[in-house]
């Protein structure tokens, strides 16, 4: 402590119903250190109705009397102020207002036994809610601390309705004997403009330490009394912060017929009605944009959790997507994520997107050597036949530009040798270029010159025409490229070594060609035609975003 601190314990002669103070370490008397005034918030606190405690701060076992004289009597107080004063001392879990008189430099595991536990004080004061005010003052000097211990006031758990306000021990002397303590001032009004002053816990306009006309009215009759609607609100304010069941239950407790009760029994059914609401209001406190969204939604895909869209709408199927990926890695099954989760997530997904072009790259080279070897025994051979077996089996090969060549010359040889009527046939056909002009061709030269080549366009435009095709080209249609977005698909086609021509935006037989190749590396639907699955893996193969 730091000095002029009463080695006395006396409790003030006033009425039974008047509040409760404690001072700890408080300077008594309004005097002069260094030069400066310090108020007298001992006389301040008896003058606005209180009963005041002092205890010495010279020891442990004075402060602890002196909150054990409060805490024998203040099941019926409506309002209480305990002020300490003097040197802290904080660990990870507590912290203790260290004893002047500390028989040896304190530890971890020793200052239990040369300090106040902070985290008693606020279980005596949570039996008032919305009626408790902590006062810390923190002196300057700071004293010789052993292992697991630092000077200073740690973060504090703070019960419902409780407030704390902490601050430089000069400082909280003024703040509280000129702003807190003057008549009818309220915690939150007397906080504004007020440097270096902490407050933690329940900060409102309703809680005034010293009334214009202090009310006489026991805690225990919250029904009655000037200020007993004011001291309900406030509760009920913590309450509503808190938003948990044994919250609404303590008010209930407390006011079972108050004017928030039909509230608090509203909000238990309602919360018991949704096992997951606070991990709702969680991720809603991350406010994610839609293409957070959207990016969780295609993480979700690539691992194989099927969202049922990318569309930034957590609907059904993303939450459950969202429970299939918590079960698996051991998280907590709500359908809804946290940051921790969501940074998992994009982690997991990326790791699966290294694996998945992996195997995509294996594939490849499988396929070409497969494509090598079957052009070797085919198309190599320069025969019509032969040709036409190969594009049979690999329109989009590595050798199917060769092939188309060949195949081309070939039928300027057919053309030489064949009839003139047989020839002008086919250039009909071809300038026509339609399923109908191919046939007509074939039934009147089924054995014709270009039999082969109208045979091909039949089976072509046949494939053209087919319910799979069609749903195909609807579900690319579906989603609604833009010129844009076209254009960095055929970049990364070409990024890819696809070859998928000119990156115009427009999706012609090499584009299509570069998309087939590239969704048979990927084991996807080969139609040529761009999917949501195609979209997928193309954003997380380039790491950009096409939309």
């Amino acid at each position: 402590m730091r000095f002029l601190v009463t080695s006395l314990l006396m409790l003030c002669a006033v009425p039974a119903a008047a509040e409760k103070a404690l001072l700890i370490g408080v300077p008594a008397g309004e005097t002069r250190v260094f030069g400066a005034n310090v108020p007298d918030v001992d006389k301040a606190l008896r003058t606005g109705g209180f009963r005041v405690i002092r205890a010495d701060g010279s020891s442990v076992q004075a402060m602890r009397d002196g909150l054990s004289k409060m805490l024998a009597e203040i099941a019926t107080e409506r309002l209480v102020v305990i002020y300490l004063d003097g040197r802290f001392a904080r660990s990870v879990s507590d912290t203790w207002l260290l004893a002047d008189n500390m028989p040896a430099q304190p530890d971890l595991a020793t200052v239990a036994g040369q300090g106040l536990a902070l985290s008693t004080v606020m279980e005596v004061v949570s039996a008032v809610p919305g009626g408790a005010v902590v006062l810390l003052g923190e002196d300057t000097g700071r004293a010789t601390l052993g292992a697991g211990l630092q000077s200073g006031i740690g973060v504090l758990n703070v019960p419902q309705g409780v407030t704390v306000l902490s601050g430089d021990a000069d400082v909280m002397i003024q703040f509280t004997a000129k702003r807190l303590l003057r008549l009818g001032a309220d915690v939150a009004g007397a906080l504004q403009g007020a440097q270096g002053v902490t407050a933690q816990g329940l900060v409102t306009n309703r809680l005034r330490v010293i009334e214009t006309q202090t009310s006489q009215v026991p805690r225990n009759q919250p029904g009655t009394g000037a200020n007993a609607a004011v001291v309900e609100q406030a509760i009920w304010e913590a309450t509503q912060a808190q938003d948990t069941i044994s919250a609404y239950q303590g008010y209930l407790q407390r006011y079972p017929l108050g004017q928030f009760a039909d509230d608090a029994r509203k909000m238990i059914t309602e919360i018991g009605a949704e096992p997951f609401r606070a991990q709702r209001k969680a991720e809603e406190a991350l406010d994610l944009s839609r293409d957070e969204r959207r990016q969780i939604q295609r993480h979700l895909t690539i691992l194989e959790y099927n969202p049922r869209g990318i569309d930034g709408i957590f609907g059904r199927g993303t939450r459950a997507a969202i429970t299939a990926f918590q079960k698996a890695d051991g998280f907590p099954q709500s359908g809804y994520l946290t940051t921790r989760q969501i940074e998992r997530l994009a982690l997991r997904a990326e790791r699966r997107t290294a694996e998945l072009e992996a195997e995509a790259e294996r594939r490849r080279l499988q396929a070409e050597e497969q494509d090598r070897v079957y052009w070797s025994a085919t198309g190599a051979v320069g025969d019509e036949a032969g040709l036409r077996t190969y594009l049979n089996k690999y329109p989009d090969g590595l050798f199917s530009v060769i092939a188309t060549d060949r195949l081309q010359g070939i039928e300027q040889i057919k053309r030489g040798r064949a009839e003139a009527q047989d020839r002008a046939a086919w250039d009909q056909a071809v300038a026509t270029n339609t399923l109908q002009s191919y046939r007509t061709y074939l039934e009147a030269y089924p054995d014709g010159s270009f039999a082969t080549a109208a045979q091909a366009q039949v089976d072509e435009a046949r494939n053209e025409r087919s319910e799979e095709r069609q749903q195909a080209e609807a579900a690319e249609a579906a989603l609604n490229l833009n010129p844009i977005t076209r254009v960095l698909i055929e970049r990364r086609l070409d990024q890819l070594g696809l070859e998928p021509g000119r990156a115009d935006g427009e999706f012609d037989r090499d584009t299509r060609k570069a998309i087939r190749r590239f969704q048979r590396d990927r084991e996807l639907p080969v139609t040529g035609f761009m999917d949501e699955a195609t979209v997928v893996r193309m954003l997380s193969d380039a790491g950009i975003n096409l939309r």
